[in-house]
């Protein structure tokens, strides 16, 4: 069926529309929005904190969470972090592949087995920095490369940005050995 004016064609948009419960925008709700994602402009290259794994093999990094920086407030302990652990997230895809019958792949290994790291903000006595918190694992795959492929995910190629290696974040560590080395030292 060939349409010849615009009146045949938005009456078949609403009755199409009708049964597929989709309305046209307005011109006043276009306009909104609009103008909504045009404030967004201004914010792409903002820093951000959060967390993500580095897969070896495809040399990218992925599950990562992040929030804009400057939407967060500083903890007690003068850190914008995001709030969720690596192990939370890594359960909740466990169980997604789980629920759906997929295929593990590299979610089948115990979180704590992929490199892994966590960007949050901190303050200083004069400023802030940004912080790339990792395990030793980051000398393994090149300290330079990682940076680099990190601070553009982050958007932290302007700002002041450290590495600091800490044995939570090394290869097969995690939560679990945190609370045993405290009990060996009770």
């Amino acid at each position: 069926m060939i349409m010849e004016t615009n009146e045949e064609q938005h009456k078949l948009f609403n009755e199409i529309s009708q049964e597929a419960n989709i309305r046209k925008m307005s011109k006043d709700e276009r306009q909104r929005a609009m103008e909504t994602m045009s404030n967004n402009f201004d914010i792409q290259n903002n820093p951000e904190v959060g967390i993500f794994w580095y897969d070896e093999t495809e040399d990218e990094l992925f599950g990562v969470n992040k929030a804009f920086a400057s939407e967060l407030r500083f903890n007690a302990n003068g850190y914008k972090n995001l709030g969720i652990l690596h192990k939370d997230w890594w359960g909740k895809q466990q169980n997604k592949l789980l629920r759906r019958k997929k295929p593990m792949g590299m979610l089948g290994q115990d979180y704590t087995k992929v490199p892994r790291g966590r960007i949050w903000e901190k303050k200083t006595c004069k400023d802030t920095i940004f912080q790339m918190m990792c395990g030793k694992w980051i000398e393994d795959y090149g300290r330079e490369h990682i940076e680099s492929i990190v601070r553009d995910e982050f958007n932290l190629q302007n700002v002041p940005f450290e590495i600091v290696v800490d044995t939570h974040w090394d290869i097969g560590h995690g939560w679990s050995q945190e609370f045993d080395v405290e009990k060996a030292h009770a």
